[in-house]
């Protein structure tokens, strides 16, 4: 059973299983002025794999998670973005499962509103599974350092630069492609819905996120 097994595992060596045996977890930090990009290399040991985020409904597993602590130093932009999920009907629970395996990425985009250079610390949460069972949800915290920035100091972005009109927030380039700002960062509207239609809805994702 994928799902639902939780617990420590004996080996023939009668040593206990522990999840950072199977899960190794490294994280940094992507900088470019104040705007910045908290970044977790996940790799597991062949045959195993973590919950993703988001899982099915009704699901018994327990979802992985990434989570900052507060400060006054800087704003999350967005929620955390996994890569794409493997999603599958487990026989042996008879439920629906989403999870990952091999090296993945979990990145949180963030605003630096701090001029003097910080750390930020936060926790890694999963369960790790085989085909046959899953260890006990474990977290593991981690901590990177950010380098303070001024907005004085950022000049106007190459995709500002595009713009031949702007107002209250929406924007367009001379491709006729239609941009909106949310957080101090810009998000080009998929192909397919109204500027204001998109604001609305990472207005929505983004107070969820909180």
């Amino acid at each position: 059973m994928l799902i639902g097994v939780f617990g420590f595992v004996l080996t023939a060596s009668s040593q206990v299983e522990m999840p950072p045996d199977k899960v190794k977890v490294e994280f940094s930090i992507t900088q470019d002025g104040c705007d910045a990009t908290i970044i977790g290399k996940i790799t597991m040991v062949e045959h195993w794999h973590i919950n993703s985020i988001v899982l099915p409904e009704g699901t018994f597993g327990f979802p992985t998670s990434l989570d900052l602590d507060e400060s006054s130093n800087y704003k999350k932009v967005g929620a955390v973005r996994e890569p794409k999920a493997t999603v599958m009907m487990d026989e042996a629970s008879q439920e629906m499962i989403s999870y990952h395996e091999g090296t993945v990425y979990f990145k949180q985009k963030i605003k630096i509103t701090s001029e003097k250079d910080f750390e930020i610390s936060g926790e890694f949460g999963y369960q790790t599974c085989d085909e046959s069972k899953c260890l006990m949800p474990y977290t593991e915290e981690f901590t990177v350092k950010v380098k303070g920035c001024s907005e004085k100091d950022v000049s106007q972005t190459d995709i500002e630069k595009s713009f031949t009109e702007e107002k209250e927030g929406i924007a367009k380039d001379k491709n006729g492609t239609s941009f909106v700002r949310m957080n101090d960062e810009w998000y080009e509207v998929p192909k397919g819905n109204s500027a204001p239609f998109y604001k609305k809805y990472l207005t929505l994702v983004d107070s969820d996120e909180k």
